[in-house]
C-alpha cells in the first residue's frame, strides 16, 4: 500500500497542481509561485497533511508529453469513426441506388416477359389459324381432284358419245335407200357427194361431227378440201398432207368437183 505523504502542499496559483509550501516555482508549469498570492478559491480550511475522511487522494499530475499523444489518439479515433460512418453512409447510399436499379431491371424484365408471353400467344393463334387453313386447303385440293376426275369422266363420256354418233352417222350415210322408198316431205335430208369442195368462209375442222368436239385446225376461205363422206350437216374431210381426218359444217363449203 502507498503510505500517506506527510509533506505539506499547496496548489499552484497558475496550474492548480499540488506543490510544496516552500517551493519557489511550480515544477509543472515552471511559474514563480512566491511572488503570486494564493487565490481565494485555492485556500483550504484544513491542512493537506490531514486528509478528510472519505476525501479523494491527491491527483497525480499528468505530464504534458502524454497530453498530445492522447489528443492525437482521440482525434485519430474520431477520424476513424467519422470515416467509418461516412463509408457506411456511402455504402448505404450505393446499396439504395443498386436496389433501385435492380427494381428497375426487375420491372423491365417483367415487362419483357409479359410481351414475350403475348407474342407466344399470338404465335400460337397464328399457328392454329395456319393449321386450319392447311386443313381447308387439303379439303379444297381433294374437292378439286374429285372435280377433275368427274370432268375427265364426263369428257371421256362425251368423246364416247361423239364417237358413237359419228359411227351411227357413218352407217346411216353409207346406207343406200331403196328405189321404191321415198323420204317424208316433212323431214328432208340433205346429202352431199364425195369430191373436192371449197370453203366459203373461214372454217373450223373438228375431230368429231359436233361443235363440242376437239378442234383440229382452222382453215381460211377458199381452201380446197377433199370430202370422203357426209354425216347429216357435217362433211368428213381427209388431208392429202398427212393431217388427221376431221369434220366441217356442210354449209361452210361448196362442191367444185365430184368423185365418180
Amino acid at each position: 500500500m502507498i503510505g500517506k505523504s506527510t509533506t505539506r502542499t499547496r496548489p499552484c496559483p497558475h496550474c492548480a497542481n499540488s506543490i510544496g509550501e516552500d517551493a519557489a516555482s511550480c515544477p509543472y508549469c515552471k511559474a514563480d509561485v512566491l511572488s503570486q498570492p494564493v487565490p481565494p478559491w485555492l485556500n483550504r480550511d484544513e491542512p493537506s497533511s490531514e486528509p478528510r475522511v472519505g476525501s479523494k487522494s491527491n491527483k497525480t499530475p499528468i505530464p504534458s508529453k502524454f497530453i498530445w499523444p492522447a489528443a492525437m489518439l482521440v482525434v485519430a479515433l474520431i477520424a476513424f469513426f467519422a470515416g467509418g460512418y461516412i463509408k457506411r453512409s456511402e455504402q448505404l447510399l450505393s446499396s439504395q441506388a443498386d436496389s433501385k436499379q435492380l427494381q428497375a431491371k426487375d420491372q423491365m424484365i417483367q415487362s419483357q416477359e409479359a410481351q414475350l408471353a403475348q407474342t407466344r400467344q399470338q404465335l400460337n393463334e397464328n399457328s392454329n389459324q395456319l393449321a386450319e387453313m392447311n386443313t381447308k386447303l387439303d379439303g379444297s385440293q381433294k374437292e378439286l381432284s374429285a372435280i377433275k376426275q368427274r370432268l375427265g369422266s364426263a369428257s371421256r363420256e362425251v368423246d364416247r358419245l361423239n364417237a358413237s354418233r359419228s359411227a351411227a352417222a357413218r352407217r346411216t350415210a353409207s346406207r343406200v335407200p331403196d328405189a321404191g322408198m321415198s323420204l317424208p316431205a316433212s323431214a328432208p335430208r340433205r346429202t352431199s357427194d364425195a369430191g373436192i369442195y371449197e370453203t366459203t368462209r373461214d372454217t373450223t375442222v373438228y375431230e368429231n361431227p359436233s361443235p363440242a368436239a376437239r378442234v383440229i385446225t382452222q382453215i381460211g376461205k377458199g381452201t380446197r378440201i377433199s370430202v370422203v363422206s357426209s354425216a347429216g350437216d357435217w362433211l368428213e374431210v381427209r388431208s392429202k398432207h398427212g393431217n388427221p381426218p376431221g369434220y366441217v359444217r356442210s354449209d361452210e363449203a361448196r362442191p367444185i368437183a365430184r368423185t365418180n
